[in-house]
């Protein structure tokens, strides 16, 4: 039969149940791929970062390089006092000073670079001295420039940097389309007299070395001012890219993330210009977004295979559920013998073991129900067969025990009282418990009449506390056990019986042990009898005995008290014979 699963169903229930943690552990696992993506990012950044200042560093080191060309000229000695005054007595003299004491002083430090990315010139003031191309010249030929012009009129600076595109004509040993940066410093004499100057051109691809075959992918470095992009590593949109750069330059040094690139900055204070560099951040984004769909879709197929295992699994729990429920009607119609065929060690396992547990605990209270039910049923019609008017009979007794007194016969008077004491013990209908203590003067009655009975000599002891006096226990507990150690006690001639009764508390129960020291039994009988006391009741047990004996007693204590409360025999032939009675304590 097919079966629809409505919004109350339990496999509703546990799908929902078990897919909120799932979903919670969807979103940890979404905000720690969040923190990773993050991470991942910084470490690219960090990495990026690293590589920024390398560049940087070099370039840096680059621009150092000038200064210390720039140093080997201006602080010549020898070379500002030849400027200052280079004349010599002897013609020959002096250009053989020029050429080979002075000239190689500007040969050398340009040599010193081993690169021919860099180049010296020294503008002389002093235009008596000839030029000597390409180290030497005249300074008429740069002072017209206003970049030069500008220079040697402001006394504050020693030095400036000149872009490209500020720099005047002038021969070179650089390339002629090669873009140069010129480091223009000022020559004075030991008097501050102005010399000239000297110039040292870098290399603008030099600095930033190009590169037309990259891609938009790798990175890419820039030059840049206040009005544009200088330099850059590869052809780009300068427009562009400039409009993207120059809103972020507010401080000397920083990066950003525009779109899908990465940039670093920083001022070259000696250039007043920024060096950029500009990361591509396509590949780490189209890494994480393939991380991310990826493990949506990991969570999705998780989500619906967790879905299907609770369909499968909850669908094979409530086949097992579906037949326990109909075993369970078809006990609840009458059918108690039936039981669930269900024998896996799970819980409904458990489950199905303990209600079958529970129909057997069931029958037996519902027989142990019936067969009280019948035991009283018996009783009464037993009490009705053998009903006399008790009023008679006590009439009738104390009639004999009067006459017994006129004849003097007190000790048969004194039995036949007993003898009514009892009878009205065991005729009364008022309940069907008593008191220890009434239970012990009933046997001590009992025993003064069988003192007259027989000639066997009989003794009782007692062993109680006197807090166990009022105790309640069922009627005619102890009288048959007494009955039957004198009936079958019995001693050679000579001998005393001798009955001990002992009563008291042994781990909330209450303990009854009547001993005698007679003939006891074989093991096999002992063993037997024993056996018989702790089988099934039935009521017809009973019903063959005509007197209350070890039997009766057993049966009542078991259906009063419990199956667990049965008499217990101890004895050995010839020696003695113990019958202990648990009831319990509260």
């Amino acid at each position: 039969m097919r079966q629809k699963f409505g919004l109350n169903s339990i496999i509703v229930k546990m799908i929902v149940i078990y897919s909120i943690p799932f979903i919670l552990f969807s979103l940890v696992l979404i905000r720690l791929n969040h923190n990773s993506t993050e991470r991942i990012q910084n470490e690219f950044i960090t990495q990026m970062e690293f590589t920024f200042n390398q560049a940087s560093d070099e370039l840096e080191t680059k621009l150092a390089v000038p200064y210390d060309l720039n140093d080997v000229v201006v602080k010549n000695i020898k070379l500002l006092e030849f400027m200052d005054d280079p004349y010599l007595d002897d013609q020959s003299e002096f250009l053989s000073y020029y050429l080979d004491g002075i000239v190689p002083i500007v040969k050398y430090a340009t040599a010193f670079t081993e690169s021919d990315d860099y180049t010296i010139r020294v503008f002389m003031k002093n235009e008596n001295i000839p030029e000597s191309w390409p180290y030497f010249l005249h300074l008429r030929q740069q002072e017209q420039h206003p970049s030069i012009q500008s220079f040697l009129n402001d006394e504050t600076k020693s030095y400036i940097w000149l872009a490209p595109d500020e720099v005047p004509n002038s021969p070179s040993q650089l390339s002629m389309n090669r873009n140069v940066y010129t480091l223009v410093s000022k020559l004075y004499s030991s008097t501050r007299n102005l010399l000239g100057i000297v110039t040292i051109m870098i290399a603008e691809d030099y600095l930033l070395q190009s590169n037309d075959h990259v891609n938009e992918n790798e990175n890419v470095q820039f030059l840049l001012n206040d009005t544009g992009i200088i330099h850059a590593t590869t052809s780009v949109n300068n427009e562009e890219q400039f409009s993207i750069i120059a809103p972020h330059l507010k401080d000397e040094q920083g990066h950003f993330i525009d779109d899908q690139h990465l940039y670093f900055y920083k001022q070259l204070k000696e250039l007043d210009q920024y060096f950029v560099l500009k990361s591509s951040l396509h590949q780490l984004n189209t890494s994480t977004k393939n991380s991310v769909v990826n493990q949506v879709l990991i969570m999705l197929a998780s989500l619906i295979l967790l879905i299907i295992t609770c369909l499968v699994m909850v669908k094979m729990i409530f086949l097992r559920l579906n037949r326990m429920i109909s075993v369970m009607k078809k006990v609840m119609s009458g059918d108690i013998n039936r039981r669930i065929p269900d024998t896996n060690r799970d819980e409904l396992g458990q489950i199905a073991q303990d209600f079958n547990n529970l129909i057997d605990m069931n029958n037996e209270l519902i027989h142990n129900v019936v067969m009280k039910e019948r035991l009283r049923k018996e009783a009464q019609i037993q009490a009705l067969q053998y009903q006399i008017n008790p009023h008679f009979i006590y009439n009738t007794l104390d009639i004999f025990r009067m006459r017994f007194i006129k004849e003097k016969m007190f000790d048969i008077a004194d039995s036949l009282a007993d003898f009514g004491k009892i009878l009205r013990y065991n005729l009364s209908e008022q309940t069907h418990q008593s008191t220890l203590g009434e239970e012990i003067e009933l046997i001590k009655k009992y025993m003064s009449l069988q003192k007259i009975s027989t000639s066997q000599r009989i003794s009782l002891q007692v062993k109680m506390d006197d807090t166990l006096k009022t105790y309640p226990v069922i009627k005619f507990l102890l009288q048959p056990i007494v009955e039957n150690s004198i009936k079958y006690g019995k001693l050679k001639a000579q001998e005393q019986l001798e009955v001990n009764i002992t009563i008291e508390i042994q781990k909330h129960e209450l303990w009854i042990q009547v001993e005698d020291n007679g003939n006891g039994m074989s093991e096999q009988k002992l063993e037997a009898l024993n056996q018989q006391f702790q089988l099934p009741l039935q009521p017809e047990g009973v019903k063959r005995s005509s007197s209350i004996g070890l039997q009766n007693i057993n049966s009542r204590l078991r259906l009063y008290y419990g199956d667990v409360y049965y008499l217990t025999v101890q004895s050995k032939q010839h020696e003695y014979t113990k019958i202990l009675i648990k009831i319990p304590y509260e």
